[in-house]
C-alpha cells in the first residue's frame, strides 16, 4: 500500500506543479493581443470620427438654416424700418398746422382768431 500511496502523493505534486507554473507566453502572443488591440483602437477612433463628422455636418447645416433665418428677418426689418419712416413723414404732414387749419376750416367752418378776438388772462 505503501507504494500505490508514493505514486498519488507524487501525482498530487505534479498535478500541483502544473497548475501553480504560470503558462508560458511566446512573443507571437503579444503580437496577437497588440495587433487586436490596435484593431480595436482603430475602430475606435474611426466610430469618433464618423460621429465627430456627423455632429459637424448637423452643426452646419443648423448653421445655414439661422443664417437663412437671420437674412430673412434682416430684409423683414429693413422693410419695417422703411415703413415707419414713411409713415413718420406722412403723421408729420397730416399733423401739420397748415393743414389741421385748412381741413379745420373745410370741414368745420372754423378760422383762427383774429387779433382782436384774443384774450389773454393773468
Amino acid at each position: 500500500m505503501r507504494a500505490a500511496g508514493k505514486k498519488e502523493h507524487n501525482i498530487r505534486q505534479e498535478v500541483r506543479i502544473r497548475i501553480a507554473s504560470p503558462p508560458t507566453r511566446s512573443s507571437s502572443g503579444r503580437e496577437e493581443i497588440s495587433a487586436e488591440f490596435f484593431r480595436l483602437l482603430a475602430r475606435l477612433l474611426a466610430a469618433i470620427a464618423l460621429a465627430t463628422l456627423l455632429v459637424s455636418l448637423l452643426l452646419h447645416w443648423r448653421i445655414r438654416q439661422e443664417t437663412a433665418e437671420l437674412e430673412r428677418l434682416t430684409a423683414i426689418n429693413a422693410e419695417v424700418r422703411r415703413d415707419h419712416a414713411r409713415l413718420t413723414a406722412k403723421r408729420d404732414e397730416l399733423a401739420s398746422k397748415p393743414r389741421v387749419v385748412a381741413a379745420a376750416a373745410v370741414r368745420l367752418g372754423l378760422q383762427l382768431p383774429t387779433k382782436e378776438q384774443e384774450h389773454q388772462l393773468y
